[in-house]
């Protein structure tokens, strides 16, 4: 296939998929047609650099895509003037680009010569790089392709309580490769098509000898997928909790306007009085300053208003200890007071990484709060209302880790947000996608509340029970029953599957140059 039109489809591919797959478009089904079209194009590459290539463009497409809403906090939020903070946002992207470009480049450079094995090292080698992404320079887990398989009676999500996201990944990309090699594209009829008409014209080659494997493997697929979506891992324990989620809508161009606070103040007062849980819940810094600099008297009317209802109240709030800072939850009512730091910071967010090599970024960056210390990891979960919460602040639920931690003794997770940070974009429906990815792994419920959306309850299984629409202000009343209980990815994790990737992984870099000298192949550089 020639070099142009390889960079073309893997363009097209990696936008499409990153639009059609994730929330808020959603077809689950069509992540299987992004990575089985990349996967066609790392197999007919003829060298590694062929393979890098095809694997950061499509990467780069990818994620300008799907988080170049990153760019919004800089300029709208950070003062940071419109073509640097698009040039910031292209160069994260482009750091992102490197692991598929990684995962393709391997694959193209093992050369797998049957179907099978073609398709087990490319889900193996992206399933990797996807691991890798979670936990190299504090991670990025955004974007996993297994986040797809959120929704859909058919879809892979019964399989994310067993082998969890990545692992989901790993199917996703193994499934399509095989399918689309068993299709056996011709590419030559795709280059003659593609000069004289605008429709892409593919060939198909031995496709009545591979229709009945195609067909046999995704009955199956679907049968499974069938099979597992209605399989229950945990249990109920204790009584159901009646939880009101709070979402104040404060304007983030607002929000730390000190001309604003007792407007802010003010709303989220109202809301305490309104709601009518017995567990009350803010947004991640909800009172946009320390808890020492808030008024006394508003805290002690928080209290009472708290204890008049027999019931207690969970806030976002900085708050600072021996001379550091830590984003907070902390609680006040008819429990003991209790606190969760958070543990996974937001890099140029949070915290400044880098000061002397990215001076020129800090220079042109203002995020308020943004020199928080981490909490400490294994900081007491709170119990609250007879259920241990499991708390996340921000995006460390888009970390399975994160979560994972608070498990097993956590019998309901809670995630405190502010997505005003990034305006209008899909950054809220996707972040809500991976509050649901966490719930089926841990089968957890998971309640959310957000400043401006998306506040949301959802059950064990990941369906949204309910939600407040983003950009209002109001009261999510809900009653959420705990869970106790295993899944097989809570007591494994990625362990089994860092087995098989790094066996696939193995045995293609073995192989490559064995079958060299067999068949006399010189590598090639391009």
């Amino acid at each position: 296939m020639k070099k142009s039109l390889s960079i073309a489809l893997a363009l097209g591919a990696g936008a499409l998929t990153a639009y059609l797959s994730f929330a808020p478009v959603g077809w689950w089904w069509f992540a299987f047609i992004g990575m089985g079209a990349l996967a066609h194009l790392v197999r007919k590459a003829t060298s590694f650099r062929a393979g890098a290539l095809i694997g950061f463009t499509f990467g780069l497409a990818y994620f300008i895509v799907g988080v170049s809403w990153v760019r919004i906090s800089m300029h709208e939020f950070g003062n940071m003037p419109l073509a640097l903070a698009w040039f910031s946002a292209v160069l994260f992207c482009s750091y992102l680009a490197i692991y598929p470009m990684l995962a393709c480049a391997f694959t193209a450079w093992a050369k797998p010569k049957s179907r099978f094995f073609f398709a087990f090292v490319f889900a193996s080698a992206w399933a990797f790089s996807e691991y890798l992404r979670a936990f190299l320079f504090t991670g990025f887990e955004w974007l996993s392709i297994g986040a797809t398989q959120t929704n859909g009676v058919f879809s892979f999500q019964g399989f994310v309580p067993i082998v969890g996201a990545t692992g989901v990944g790993w199917l996703i990309v193994f499934a399509s490769a095989l399918t689309l090699s068993a299709l056996k594209l011709k590419d030559d009829h795709l280059e003659k098509a593609l000069p004289s008409t605008p429709k892409l014209i593919i060939g198909f080659g031995n496709i009545v000898g591979w229709a009945q494997m195609v067909g046999w493997m995704v009955a199956w697929a679907a049968l499974a997928a069938l099979a597992l979506n209605v399989t229950t891992w945990g249990e109920p324990t204790g009584k159901p909790t009646r939880l009101s989620l709070l979402q104040g809508n404060i304007e983030q161009s607002l929000k730390w306007d000190p001309a604003r606070f007792q407007a802010t103040l003010a709303t989220y007062e109202k809301l305490v009085r309104d709601a009518k849980g017995e567990l009350i819940i803010l947004p991640e810094t909800a009172i946009p300053n320390l808890l020492d600099r808030v008024p006394r008297d508003y805290v002690e009317r928080l209290q009472s208003i708290a204890k008049e209802k027999r019931a207690n109240l969970v806030i976002g709030v900085p708050i600072e200890d021996n001379g550091k800072y830590y984003n907070a939850a902390v609680s006040f009512g008819i429990d003991p007071p209790q606190q969760y730091r958070k543990v996974h910071l937001v890099p140029f967010g949070e915290y400044m990484p880098l000061q002397g090599v990215l001076g020129w970024f800090y220079r042109n960056l203002q995020i308020p709060m943004s020199n928080f210390a981490a909490g400490d990891p294994n900081q007491p979960l709170m119990t609250l209302n007879g259920q241990t919460l499991g708390i996340s602040i921000c995006y460390e639920d888009a970390f399975a880790r994160d979560v994972h931690r608070t498990l097993p003794d956590a019998t309901l997770l809670v995630n405190i947000s502010n997505d005003a940070w990034f305006g209008k974009s899909a950054a809220a429906e996707q972040h809500l996608q991976l509050a649901q990815l966490r719930a089926i792994e841990q089968a957890r419920p998971m309640v959310r509340a957000n400043n401006t959306g998306i506040t949301a309850v959802i059950d064990a299984k990941g369906r949204v029970v309910d939600r407040i629409p983003s950009w209002q202000t109001g009261i999510l009343e809900a009653t959420v029953q705990g869970a106790k209980g295993y899944t097989p990815y809570m007591v494994w994790g990625d362990l089994p599957l860092l087995i098989v990737c790094l066996a696939g992984l193995g045995i293609a870099a073995a192989q490559r140059p064995r079958r060299e000298r067999a068949n006399g192949d010189a590598p090639k550089a391009a």
